[in-house]
């Protein structure tokens, strides 16, 4: 029902006298919105949930990727003053001779 029936339609649709029918319509009517507020705070909950998850596993992973960064920067560093090194070592090879 949408609420828009009238009392003579309800009585025609219905055998059920309108004093029974009516507090169990109403009855139905408050748990269903019962259900689903309880659904809509269960999910407002999740979506709660699933956004800090969601922000955490960012803060973790960018946290993990920062060592690894600078770790590679390090190699390269590290590389690059091995080159310098043998260059180094190469100029002086040469001005012993």
């Amino acid at each position: 029902m949408d609420g828009a029936a009238t009392m003579s339609e309800i009585r025609e649709k219905y055998r059920t006298p309108t004093r029974i029918l009516l507090p169990k319509l109403l009855k139905s009517r408050d748990d269903w919105k019962a259900k689903s507020d309880a659904r809509k705070v269960k999910l407002k909950a999740a979506q709660v949930k699933i956004r800090d998850l969601t922000a955490s596993r960012e803060f973790w992973r960018q946290r993990a990727e920062q060592p690894q960064t600078l770790n590679g920067q390090l190699q390269e560093q590290l590389q690059q003053a091995l080159r310098d090194r043998d260059e180094a070592r190469a100029e002086v090879e040469d001005l012993k001779k």
